[in-house]
């Protein structure tokens, strides 16, 4: 059985950038520019991806207007290279996907299992952690075909920034495909210190907090 933790450590092992660990890695190094792997589970083909490493990454992040596609109106950053990367991935699945990611990897998955479902490809399951918001209404509205669960680490006084981004305002109604679910594991010692409340999005928070629900 793969759990929710499992999930979180597969996110965790990808910023590892060995392709030692999948049976398919992809560095990002090519022109879609997103980092993703693929683990063949028992039953299930995971698709996991990476959260921002580089530099392309960090621009991606900031490319926040929204651009109409066939999902509605998504982030133009998160949106980019994701309709080649579902072609890859279509081709090599051989099995029902569960799909996640961490920070921009979760705002990814949200894409991919848009992506996905319009093709006829219904994701068996989408978990993501530190998860921005990724489109308006209408990617929430499709993505609902598919069981999903978004994690936000955080306590009654602070908590991971990143899910709140970005910021949703009229016209720019952007939306979580699901709601958010509280886990806390509160960081300390010198991550603290160097991050202050980004040290809240850490993916290895997300690892310690995370329950073991059974993914599917």
């Amino acid at each position: 059985m793969i759990s929710d933790k499992d999930l979180a450590t597969l996110c965790g092992a990808i910023y590892a950038g060995s392709a030692d660990a999948w049976d398919h890695f992809d560095p990002g190094d090519d022109d879609d520019a997103v980092c993703w792997a693929l683990k063949k589970l028992d039953g299930y083909d995971a698709i996991v991806f990476r959260g921002s490493d580089t530099f392309k990454d960090w621009i991606r992040d900031l490319r926040a207007a929204p651009i109409p596609t066939r999902l509605g109106q998504v982030h133009a950053g998160f949106y980019a290279g994701m309709e080649k990367t579902w072609a890859e991935i279509r081709a090599m699945q051989s099995q029902p996907l569960i799909v996640t990611g961490h920070s921009l990897g979760a705002a990814r998955a949200g894409v991919l299992c848009g992506l996905a479902i319009l093709d006829g490809t219904t994701p068996a399951a989408r978990v993501v952690f530190g998860e921005p918001k990724p489109g308006f209404a209408d990617l929430a509205k499709i993505t609902e075909a598919a069981p999903g669960r978004s994690y936000r680490n955080g306590d009654n006084r602070h908590h991971d920034p990143v899910p709140d981004v970005p910021f949703s305002f009229p016209p720019f109604e952007y939306v979580h495909p699901t709601p958010i679910i509280p886990v806390c594991d509160v960081p300390t010692g010198d991550l603290f210190a160097r991050l202050g409340i980004f040290s809240w999005h850490h993916v290895q928070h997300y690892i310690e907090a995370t329950p073991s629900t059974a993914a599917v």
